[in-house]
């Protein structure tokens, strides 16, 4: 794959469950097949990191297993890291494509592929569900595979990061919107400018919270964004919840917890789960 890749050794350090990848430079999926001979929809988990790591276990592998278990495929993208924007938007193409190409393989539907994201893996996802094609920076395609459409169908993301456009500036610059002079009203809900939002924008499920108070404006202004644009889209906003809660089972009596059984039923009417 075109763009740079880390000269450090890929590491995995921490305990089971809380492991912490990093210096990834060659991209892959790790496949989990969901059980029974029926044919189902995929879900490509980005787990999030601040594009410099990836979160292995609670934003990958764990979710990954529970969307298996619950009969619908997944796959655990280890996109290239750290900062390499670029090259993990190409990866998240890619991924999108591998996976049509072997949809008859991994007894899915190659027409329901959803892309899933957390925190900045979420910002991965909405990046190739707006920039899937034709768009600057996207790599040469190379083989028969790069003939299939990286678009996905559908959409998922978990506090996502860098959506808005103070978001996505601030993250450029290396500041905070806190720090920073304080945009108008307007202006806090805009889209950023590297999401190109318009009808035919795959549909979405977002969940986010009030006291995540850095990046809750990205998933209000993604949700706004394909609302002006026609699209169907489900956003879960609660009052109470920090950023980086997974699957949210650490926090029982928060309502955020709830978002997997909403998310399980989501992909129910949508047909990803096998009949």
């Amino acid at each position: 794959m075109p763009n740079s890749v880390c000269q450090e050794p890929e590491t995995l350090t921490g305990d089971l469950g809380k492991r912490w990848m990093q210096n990834v430079s060659k991209p892959r999926l790790e496949f989990f097949r969901a059980k029974g001979s029926a044919k189902t929809g995929l879900v490509i988990i980005c787990p999030g990191g601040g594009y410099n790591g990836l979160s292995a276990d609670y934003e990958g592998g764990e979710v990954a297993k529970w969307l298996a278990e619950r009969g619908v495929s997944a796959a655990v993208l280890w996109y290239r890291v750290p900062d390499n924007m670029k090259g993990a938007l190409n990866d998240l193409r890619r991924a999108v494509r591998v996976a049509r190409a072997n949809a008859d393989k991994w007894n899915i539907d190659p027409d329901k592929i959803c892309v899933m994201g957390f925190s900045a893996g979420a910002n991965l996802s909405a990046r190739v569900s707006t920039r899937a094609e034709g768009h600057k920076f996207e790599y040469k395609r190379t083989d028969a595979i790069d003939k299939f459409s990286a678009k996905p169908t559908h959409t998922c993301l978990i506090y996502p990061a860098y959506c808005d456009n103070p978001g996505f500036r601030d993250m450029r610059i290396g500041a905070s919107r806190f720090e920073s002079e304080n945009p108008d009203y307007d202006e806090l809900y805009k889209i950023a400018q590297n999401l190109p939002i318009n009808k035919d924008t795959p549909p979405a499920f977002i969940v986010q919270t009030l006291q995540d108070k850095t990046y809750v404006n990205a998933s209000i202004a993604y949700f706004l964004a394909l609302k002006g644009a026609g699209v169907d889209a489900n956003l879960f906003l609660c009052d109470k919840g920090p950023h980086g809660y997974g699957l949210g089972f650490k926090n029982p009596q928060d309502l955020v917890s709830m978002w997997p059984s909403l998310f399980d039923k989501w992909l129910t009417i949508n047909k990803f789960k096998g009949k």
